[in-house]
């Protein structure tokens, strides 16, 4: 183990200590086994549900089931179900299902006028199709305090249209982990004689203009063919080539979708959007500094090792490729990069496979259990909020190498990822990938001028937009 790892081990032990001081204590603000609670004042009143079983859906078994290993995040899980089972005189049961299998089961269900459970989590990716089949309640229509800290804003802007929210994100499913960064190899920044990667992050002048320089800097014809186009050469960046290009557009504050006076319409607009665009094809067709474009990986895993083996100075993913552990050069993290100086703070893409929630809309014919749900969320949502603290530092003793990597997430990538309607509908109609394709096409493919391919986009993708709406509508969905 190196020095850096015993300090940052170190450094996670002592957290944990401190998290857990104070045991043996019990009652408000306290939890079941003495730890003391993130902010007493902020907990839930207990509520008797007179022992009542609640049934979430998931496809994520981890989150419900008691785990018997024993890890500092296994155990904060332990916590947050026991905390939320005693204190609410109540038990938690699990019902696993594959990612794409919660809709074949709910929908006949549901439009039997059944409940099926109290809680459906699913990923972005298929939560949308739940979504079409007209299945999920108006988020608002439970007492669950929405403003709370422990519930995510970015993904309940975009999941509200006229008022109604459909989905929902927080503590007990947070989405850090699946929230896009870019590791860097240090030794290979170093050989470039790159300035102070920490402080360009903390100075806010990480942005895509230095992703660009530093990339194209990076390159290296190592096969001495005359040419950066093999796999045996040095290349600036590799990652997904899709997965990158939602997280990079999304990191500058761009969004496909946008709500104007319950309309969804289009956005990929104004000046600032098309300047970021036009450097993201720059990045790939100009500069050629990205191996995707050249390189085929057989999967994530290929990539990874790729990189480990220094085949470039970038690799964009989400945290936690575990074989980075093994990797001999020293490597590090970044926020994704800003569209400039000038934007408020570091943002990022979350992952269509990060889990989103909602409840079946069936659950409004029992007032009794939507109300005693909408507490049930809140409760877990508070509760919860120990799970990410205890996540980081488990990173720091399992994974980092240097601990500032440990500061660069929780400060500039976790709670940063955006959403957007455009990947949460993606599966339910065609019309919800056009300006998705668009950018896509327009980093790595045949399009050049971005703007111009709205323009003439814009209009047939907003009427077809009004009509699946009008449709649902008729039929009597969202909200209506």
């Amino acid at each position: 183990m190196t020095m850096k790892q015993i300090l940052a081990l170190t450094a996670a032990v002592l957290m944990f200590v401190t998290l857990c001081g104070g045991c043996g204590k019990s009652g408000k603000g306290w939890s079941t086994d003495g730890t003391k609670l993130l902010n007493p004042e902020l907990e839930p009143d207990p509520v008797d549900f007179g022992g009542q079983e609640f049934l979430v859906v998931d496809f994520n078994s981890g989150r419900w089931q008691r785990q018997e290993s024993s890890n500092p995040y296994n155990d904060a899980w332990q916590r947050v179900l026991d905390n939320v089972e005693q204190k609410f005189n109540c038990t938690i049961n699990f019902h696993g299902v594959s990612p794409g299998g919660a809709l074949e089961e709910a929908q006949p269900e549901v439009m039997a006028g059944e409940r099926y459970c109290d809680i459906l989590c699913a990923t972005q990716w298929h939560f949308g199709q739940l979504l079409g089949a007209d299945l999920m309640l108006d988020l608002n229509q439970l007492n669950t305090n929405w403003e709370a800290i422990w519930w995510n804003q970015n993904i309940r802007r975009i999941a509200t249209l006229r008022g109604n929210t459909f989905a929902a994100n927080g503590s007990f499913i947070f989405d850090a982990a699946q929230t896009w960064l870019i590791n860097f190899n240090r030794d290979m920044w170093d050989e470039l004689d790159l300035p102070d990667p920490y402080e360009i992050v903390e100075n806010g002048e990480w942005t895509i203009d230095l992703l660009l320089q530093y990339s194209k800097k990076a390159l290296l014809d190592r096969d001495g063919n005359g040419n950066v186009d093999t796999i045996d050469d040095r290349w600036g960046i590799t990652a997904a080539d899709g997965d990158f290009a939602r997280s990079l557009y999304m990191a500058a504050g761009n969004h496909y979708f946008i709500e104007r006076d319950g309309r969804l319409e289009m956005d990929c607009q104004g000046s600032k959007t098309f300047d970021f665009v036009a450097k993201m094809r720059k990045l790939v067709k100009e500069d050629k500094s990205m191996a995707d474009d050249y390189v085929k990986f057989e999967n994530e895993a290929a990539r990874a090792q790729w990189f480990i083996n220094n085949g470039s100075l970038f690799y964009a993913y989400m945290p936690g490729s575990s074989a980075l552990r093994d990797m001999e050069a020293d490597w590090g993290v970044l926020p994704m990069p800003k569209a400039d100086k000038e934007q408020e703070s570091y943002m990022s893409g979350v992952d269509h496979n990060a889990t989103v929630f909602g409840v079946t809309k069936t659950l409004a014919g029992d007032q009794a259990q939507m109300e005693k749900v909408g507490i049930l969320l809140d409760a877990l949502g508070y509760y919860a909020l120990e799970l990410e603290r205890i996540y980081w530092p488990d990173y720091v003793e399992t994974y980092w190498r240097d601990e500032r990597d440990g500061d660069i997430v929780a400060k500039h990538v976790a709670k940063t990822g955006q959403y957007d309607m455009a990947l949460i509908m993606s599966n339910v109609n065609p019309v919800f990938g056009t300006p998705v394709g668009m950018v896509f096409g327009t980093m790595f493919g045949s399009t050049t001028d971005f703007s111009s391919a709205v323009e003439m986009r814009k209009e047939q993708v907003n009427v077809a937009l009004d009509k699946f709406f009008a449709d649902l509508d008729r039929e009597g969905g969202f909200g209506s």
